[in-house]
């Protein structure tokens, strides 16, 4: 009798397949919710830059000065999805891994948003999703998850549906779209512009005081982040509200490397030949009639 083919752990909500730490009512609400003036909202597919770019983010608004814990950096910016907004000072910041077109546009926000390549975010889900005990995907394999990646059966919606609807809008005046992969290879000109974007202020911040500058490169690395963005399974569960009482000791103190290596090509070390042909089989039916794929025809991914 063949093996049954093991998928991470989720939920259902109104009939759709989502992350294991979704709130079902804040999931259910967040197409009603309304940005209010200086919004600042950061929308990414899971595993694509989003801790990195929020970094970012927080280190041009604090001119250089990093969130010390998990804690602060996540109470900093919530997730639409997962945490209820509290009232905090101007602008707000948001996160959400929820696509345009799932939440409200709006002119009175700024949209962040950040692309990777579907290689590389791929594995990267794959590594998280092993990683947490929530998931129940620990003895899971690549090629399993692979095939619930290509399936949208992982919990954050389909891949190219929410690339796609940032791809539509990435244009707009109210939108900074950036791919990892530029970020990776041309920080210094990302983040000056993401300044800008952000506003006059703090774009003309960075280039008259080097201090603030170099601040904020240095504590947007992958070595500096690393530092307090591992939090184990328990203050994840409890930044999210969630019951840790039914939890045993092995899976709270598990340790989520929310910033791994942070490198282009790392796919290469993971797909088979036969993942790659499905894979591009699948880059191939859903990218037919778009350029989107043409984001990274610079980058050697």
């Amino acid at each position: 009798m063949a093996t049954p083919r093991r998928i991470p752990a989720t939920q259902m909500i109104d009939g759709n397949i989502c992350y294991i730490y979704f709130d079902p009512t804040l999931y259910r609400e967040a197409p009603n919710f309304e940005p209010q003036d200086g919004d600042i909202i950061e929308l990414t597919y899971p595993r694509c830059g989003s801790h990195w770019i929020q970094q970012i983010i927080q280190l041009v608004l604090e001119q250089g000065e990093s969130a010390k814990t998990f804690d602060e950096f996540a109470n900093r910016a919530p997730f639409l999805e997962m945490n209820e907004l509290k009232p905090t000072k101007a602008p707000r910041l948001i996160r959400t891994h929820l696509p345009f077109g799932k939440i409200k546009f709006s002119r009175k926000a700024k949209y962040v948003y950040i692309a990777r390549n579907p290689w590389d975010c791929c594995v990267s889900c794959y590594h998280l999703i092993r990683e947490t005990p929530s998931c129940k995907f620990g003895d899971g394999t690549f090629d399993e998850f692979l095939e619930a990646f290509i399936r949208a059966e992982m919990g954050a919606g389909k891949y190219f549906d929410n690339l796609m609807a940032a791809y539509e809008l990435k244009d707009e005046p109210n939108v900074f779209f950036v791919t990892y992969e530029e970020l990776q290879e041309r920080k210094a000109d990302v983040v000056l512009r993401l300044a800008d974007f952000l506003g006059e202020d703090y774009g003309r911040c960075l280039r008259e005081n080097d201090d603030v500058f170099r601040r904020v490169m240095e504590k947007s690395t992958v070595s500096f982040m690393k530092e307090f963005l591992r939090p184990d399974q328990k203050q994840v569960l409890v930044q999210l509200g969630k019951d840790t009482d039914s939890a045993d000791d092995s899976e709270t103190k598990a340790i989520l490397n929310l910033v791994r290596r942070g490198t282009v090509g790392d796919w290469k070390t993971h797909f088979s030949p036969e993942n790659i042909e499905t894979m591009q089989a699948y880059i191939d039916a859903k990218t037919k009639g778009s350029e989107v794929m043409s984001l990274w025809k610079d980058f050697r991914i």
